[in-house]
């Protein structure tokens, strides 16, 4: 049988075990010094070098921010306390940067006796998990959901409404009824996602990236021209061959081009903004996800144009479908908003 000093761990071999951890481990000594600090701790809070931290006061580096009070009661409570709670699931906030950490602190001699026999702070070994990723998923998974049941009751009421006045009590609407009745929807749907959503408004690409805005400003420009080239030479085509859509080339008028700029607005504001960024989120790790997303919320878009009949909804859906994949390639709802103005008020004019 081994004895008890061939089963002992050299310091390089204890040093190999938590260098190879994907958890921080930390050991701070009686007098509040940090006496180690492995590279996944170094990485759980964004620190270049850990042997910069050795040595240092933990109080110091880790308890100076006043807005981590959940954090800084535990250690306190612990330095001053000899407290070693379990594992505590608490909010860290570092500059702009907030992580999420399961923390199990475990005191050195935890009869609360130092290495001189006395009583006080003995030391204490700090395991961190790093659980931002896990809480922002759950989070999402949260944020979807109220989404969506706000979303469907929406639409539900929308079109039980509709239903209703078409074929029951025979009153038909105005289609500009009908838009401004998505457009209360929407609202209804930002008011929500303000206040009871953690979603920032990057997140349902309202900020676009300073860095990438050039050239999607120049992507959209040269797709909204060709689109719009595109349908026009459709209609001269339909006009020369004999077939007469309406009565006129072209309808609207600068009235409606200037109303239907906010139109554009809240419907991409639901579409990309509301439907697309939640079934992504929601359907993260699934493959082909961001393909879904873009057909389920073009399914969805299409469907609040069925009272203005199949041809407008069919057309509202290969728009929907173009626009989506403009947004996941842009990252905001802005160079959306253009085409959608630009080519569906054209498509409008020349075809409904």
């Amino acid at each position: 049988m081994a004895t008890d000093t061939q089963l002992m761990l050299t310091p390089d071999q204890k040093n190999m075990i938590f260098e190879n951890m994907s958890d921080g481990v930390m050991t701070v000594d009686a007098d509040g010094i940090i006496t180690y600090f492995n590279s996944a701790c170094a990485n759980i809070f964004g620190i270049d070098n850990p042997d910069s931290i050795t040595g240092m006061a933990f109080a110091s580096c880790f308890m100076s921010n006043k807005k981590n009070r959940a954090f800084n009661k535990l250690f306190d409570d612990c330095i001053n306390n000899n407290s070693h709670p379990g594992k505590t699931n608490l909010r860290y906030r570092s500059g702009n940067l907030v992580k999420h950490f399961n923390i199990a602190v475990s005191l050195i001699h935890p009869d609360g006796k130092n290495m001189d026999g006395q009583t006080g702070f003995p030391g204490m070994l700090i395991l961190i998990e790093d659980t931002t990723d896990k809480f922002t998923l759950r989070q999402h998974e949260h944020d979807c959901a109220y989404i969506f049941a706000g979303l469907i009751i929406c639409t539900s009421l929308f079109l039980f409404a509709w239903s209703l006045l078409r074929f029951t009590l025979h009153i038909y609407l105005r289609s500009s009824t009908y838009t401004f009745i998505i457009e209360c929807i929407t609202f209804a749907l930002f008011l929500e996602i303000v206040f009871m959503t953690s979603f920032s408004m990057r997140d349902i690409g309202l900020v676009p990236k300073l860095s990438t805005l050039k050239k999607n400003c120049l992507e959209t420009l040269i797709i909204a021209a060709i689109t719009s080239s595109l349908l026009l030479l459709s209609k001269v085509i339909l006009n020369f061959i004999g077939i007469r859509i309406k009565p006129y080339f072209i309808g609207g008028s600068f009235h409606g081009a200037y109303n239907y700029i906010f139109t554009s607005f809240v419907q991409e504001f639901l579409a990309r903004g509301v439907i697309q960024t939640s079934v992504k989120y929601l359907m993260r790790g699934v493959k082909y996800q961001k393909t879904f997303g873009i057909i389920l919320t073009s399914l969805l878009f299409s469907l609040m144009h069925i009272p203005l009949g199949f041809y407008f909804m069919s057309g509202a859906l290969l728009l929907s479908l173009a626009l989506g994949y403009i947004y996941e390639r842009h990252g905001n709802i802005w160079g959306c908003v253009f085409l959608h103005w630009c080519c569906g008020y054209l498509g409008m004019c020349l075809y409904f």
